[in-house]
């Protein structure tokens, strides 16, 4: 029986189960002859494109591991870059801007100036009791 779905891959599975099973008939409907034949035509024309579709999958995989690997040594190379231009200009020199890098921003300093806090007057309740005296 031939596949039920509605991808690609199972239409031209049913394609192929009906362009084999009509050449074995086709003495009893020769009618059906152009059409098998185009039929035939499109279904190589299918193998081919899948197969070539699945070689450029493999390519793609290649290249992508490929551009991964540039891609960390690129960064590799960019933090070396970095190094170097940090000991030239320094690491607060705007000059590292042009090639790409943030300087280092000193935070400046804001004078911040106590106000004092004015305290409550204490109540009699927080005094400490004084001494009675007990003498005679």
């Amino acid at each position: 029986m031939a596949a039920k779905g509605d991808s690609s891959a199972e239409k031209f599975s049913r394609w192929g189960v009906t362009v084999v099973n009509v050449r074995e008939h086709l003495e009893e409907i020769p009618h059906v002859a152009p059409v098998l034949e185009e039929m035939e035509g499109k279904l190589l024309r299918a193998r081919e494109l899948e197969g070539l579709q699945e070689s450029l999958r493999g390519q793609a995989r290649e290249i992508t591991a490929e551009l991964k690997k540039l891609a960390s040594d690129g960064e590799k190379l960019r933090s070396r870059m970095r190094a170097h231009l940090l000991a030239k200009f320094g690491a607060t020199s705007e000059t590292l801007v042009k090639f790409g890098f943030r300087p280092l921003r000193i935070p400046r300093r804001v004078r911040v100036v106590e106000v004092p806090v004015p305290q409550a007057p204490e109540s009699p309740t927080t005094q400490p009791a004084a001494p009675e005296n007990k003498s005679g």
